[in-house]
C-alpha cells in the first residue's frame, strides 16, 4: 500500500514538472491551431496545461485521502487485534487461576463448597456478569446434588428460581439468562453454569464451558472419595 502510494506520488510529481516545463517553453514555440493566431494557440495550450495540472492535483488529493483512510482502517484493525489478544490473555490468566489453585481433590463438604465458591468467583472474573449460579443435577431424578450462587461484590440480588427439569430439557423458562452445561453425556450427573448474560465471544464461552467440565469431574471425584470415606 505504501509502495503504491509512493509510485502514484512520483508519477504525479513527474507529470506536473513536465507540464510546468511545457508552460514555460510554450511562448517560445511557433504554434498555430487552424485559423487561431499564434497568441491564441499558445493561450489554449497553456490553459490546457494548467487544467491538466489542476486535474493532477485533484487526483493526487483523492489518492492521499484514500491512503489516509486505509491507514486509519489498518490502525483500527490493529487496535482491535491487540484488544482481542489482551482479552484472550486475561481469560487465559483466569483459566490458569481456576485450575492451578486446585492442588488437592475435595474430600469433604467444606472442600466442595470452597471449590464451588472459588470456581464461581473465577467465572465472574472472566465474564462481566452481576451473578453466577452453579448447579450439579442428578439426570435420573432431576434432584440438586449441589448448588452455589454468588453475586458480584456480594450485592444483594434476589436468587433466581431455576427448575432443574428446564435445565435438563434445555428450556430457559426462568427469564433472561444464559446456560452453559458440561459436555459429557455418559454420566448420571450434569453440571450447569447459569448467567444473566451471554458470553461475549466463542473464546469466553469455551473457557466457561471448560471450567464447568472440570467442576463436574471434580464433583464426581468428591462423591467417590466422600462416600468411600464414610
Amino acid at each position: 500500500m505504501l509502495r503504491k502510494h509512493k509510485k502514484v506520488r512520483r508519477g504525479v510529481v513527474l507529470l506536473i514538472i513536465i507540464n510546468v516545463i511545457f508552460i514555460i517553453v510554450t511562448p517560445f514555440l511557433n504554434v498555430k491551431f487552424w485559423t487561431f493566431s499564434e497568441e491564441t494557440s499558445e493561450a489554449v495550450i497553456i490553459t490546457s496545461l494548467f487544467l491538466l495540472i489542476a486535474f493532477l492535483f485533484r487526483f493526487y488529493s483523492r489518492e492521499v485521502n484514500k491512503y489516509k483512510q486505509q491507514q486509519q482502517d489498518l490502525e483500527e484493525r490493529l487496535r482491535e487485534t491487540f484488544k482481542y489478544i489482551g482479552s484472550i490473555n486475561l481469560q487465559l490468566e483466569e483459566m490458569k487461576k481456576v485450575f492451578s489453585t486446585v492442588n488437592k481433590y475435595p474430600e469433604s463438604k467444606k472442600d466442595i463448597q470452597a471449590l464451588f465458591a472459588h470456581t464461581a468467583e473465577r467465572i465472574l472474573g472472566i465474564i462481566n456478569a452481576d451473578w453466577v449460579m452453579l448447579k450439579i443435577v442428578d439426570i435420573k431424578s432431576g434432584n440438586n446434588l449441589h448448588e452455589y450462587f454468588i453475586s458480584r461484590g456480594n450485592k444483594k440480588i434476589d436468587k433466581l428460581k431455576v427448575e432443574n427439569k428446564d435445565l435438563l430439557t434445555g428450556d430457559c423458562a426462568f427469564g433472561q439468562c444464559n446456560v452453559v452445561k458440561s459436555n459429557q453425556e455418559n454420566f448420571n450427573i450434569k453440571a450447569f453454569c447459569i448467567l444473566p448474560i451471554a458470553a461475549n465471544d466463542d473464546n469466553q464461552e469455551f473457557l466457561i464451558n471448560s471450567i464447568v467440565n472440570q467442576l463436574e469431574m471434580l464433583f464426581i471425584i468428591f462423591n467417590s472419595l466422600y462416600y468411600k470415606k464414610n
